[in-house]
């Protein structure tokens, strides 16, 4: 059986992109933002409670870049003292509709250190859309499911 490919350069330029992705976040960097398109959202679809494996947020979907890098402040910085680390692991990105745009699928394990050692804190799952844009490729779209979920 054959998946649908990407040509290898928009692939490796997508790979590229993503794994900033947990670097940038985690570090609460303001260059996070740029990962994304002008217009991009980002969806928090499920957020089950510290006690079963989520971050106790509310579900959300941001648009833009500015509410990107609020999140990071708000979160990351803030709430999460970037002391929770993404695993970004089996992404794998495949054609969209046209030339210039293109889905992803990954997993995340999400550590928590906040009180000393480092334990598994939630295990997400991501769904991504790319489009190539005058910079580059960037993130259009992203959601982001927590196990466990209800959907």
């Amino acid at each position: 059986m054959r998946f649908p490919q990407l040509p290898v350069e928009d692939e490796l330029e997508i790979r590229s992109l993503f794994a900033r992705y947990g670097h940038l976040a985690d570090a609460g960097d303001p260059d996070f933002a740029q990962l994304f398109t002008e217009d991009a959202s980002w969806t928090r679809a499920n957020s089950p409670p510290a006690s079963q494996g989520g971050s106790g947020l509310p579900p959300e979907t941001i648009h833009g870049r500015d509410h990107l890098l609020a999140l990071m402040e708000e979160v990351m910085k803030k709430k999460f003292r970037q002391r929770m680390h993404h695993q970004m692991t089996d992404f794998y990105a495949e054609p969209g509709a046209g030339a210039d745009e293109a889905h992803g699928h990954a997993r995340a394990l999400i550590t928590d250190w906040r009180d000393g050692p480092g334990k598994i804190a939630m295990f997400g799952k991501y769904e991504l859309r790319f489009r190539r844009t005058d910079e580059g490729w960037r993130i259009a779209d992203m959601t982001v499911r927590v196990l466990p979920s209800a959907d």
